[in-house]
């Protein structure tokens, strides 16, 4: 029932600093492994992470084409993450079926 397993990712993420671009990233990580495994997990452990690519983009905008110049920072990056996660497998978790005959009355009244 209680399982391990490795799992590798390529995440993004993108910011105005070079935190935040890897927090997005990270934070990313945790819906992606969601989505890839409908079991329930209990622990997301990271083994390695490498860059893949980190880009710095600067570019300079003004308010109304004229006022106010000024340069605007950009960081992405780009991570492969191995983790390891460790996760509870509910197809092997047997479930007993409970059959409840009740009127129509007695069900409102369990209803809250």
């Amino acid at each position: 029932m209680f399982q391990e397993k490795p799992l590798t990712l390529v995440v993004s993420g993108m910011s105005e600093t070079k935190q935040g671009a890897f927090q997005q990233a990270l934070t990313r990580m945790k819906s992606q492994i969601s989505k890839e495994t409908s079991d329930v997990l209990l622990q997301i452990e990271p083994q390695d992470v490498e860059v893949v690519s980190a880009h710095l983009t600067q570019y300079r905008e003004k308010f109304l084409g004229f006022l106010f110049p000024r340069t605007r920072t950009r960081y992405e990056v780009t991570l492969r993450i191995t983790v390891k996660l460790k996760y509870v497998n509910l197809s092997e978790v047997e479930f007993t079926e409970n059959k409840e005959n009740l009127s129509k009355y007695q069900r409102l009244l369990h209803m809250r």
